[in-house]
């Protein structure tokens, strides 16, 4: 017979580590970097804070992780969309697969690269910087499409490619913004038909 003051003892938590960084994903999504607390992250993760930064690090690497994961989330239908050999077709994929993920009512509204980025101070440059990146890598994957199809005798000698993906990125950051300010996808939808009527005159 055990004496009853021997300690127990406990199996640890099961603890997947996939699932945990998915669930912190949708905190940074939802709240932001800065408007996340720790007991945020620990609560939704169904950790504690010292499980957290054994398996992640501290917030700021957590973020970095969740960075990584939305980038890996997110690019592939972005390369699927803009694969189209006709390049009007590739942008307007490329739009409505935004506006559709941006108002799936199963995620957060918004995307994680405009909601997520931290105000820039001397605590967060890095952090700061590093969504800026993700978002300069989309924007490079647009511009060599670009590049590709003027090439193709798609797009007009006189277009700047590289001014055209900053136009594109510009308006589809904006359509995130709006989805955040509540507009629907049927909404979004009718100012990207505004848009790609623009896009046209641009296309040979």
């Amino acid at each position: 017979m055990k004496a009853v003051n021997e300690p127990k003892v406990g199996r640890p938590r099961a603890f997947d580590r996939d699932v945990a960084l998915n669930q912190a994903l949708e905190v940074f999504w939802n709240l932001g970097y800065e408007g996340a607390s720790l007991s945020d992250l620990t609560e939704a993760m169904g950790i504690n804070r010292p499980s957290l930064y054994a398996a992640f690090g501290n917030k700021e690497s957590l973020f970095r992780e969740v960075l990584n994961r939305y980038y890996e989330l997110s690019l592939p239908s972005m390369l699927a969309a803009l694969e189209h050999p006709q390049i009007y077709t590739a942008l307007e994929q490329l739009l409505r697969i935004n506006v559709a993920q941006i108002t799936n009512p199963l995620v957060p509204a918004g995307c994680l690269l405009i909601r997520g980025v931290p105000v820039c101070n001397s605590q967060t440059e890095p952090i700061h910087h590093d969504v800026i990146e993700r978002r300069l890598g989309q924007e490079q994957v647009l511009h060599e499409r670009l590049q590709r199809a003027q090439h193709e005798g798609q797009l007009r000698e006189s277009v700047v490619p590289l001014a055209l993906a900053r136009c594109i990125m510009t308006f589809s950051n904006g359509l995130s913004i709006q989805s955040i300010n509540g507009l629907t996808q049927a909404e979004l939808d009718q100012a990207a038909d505004l848009f790609l009527q623009g896009l046209r005159g641009l296309l040979v």
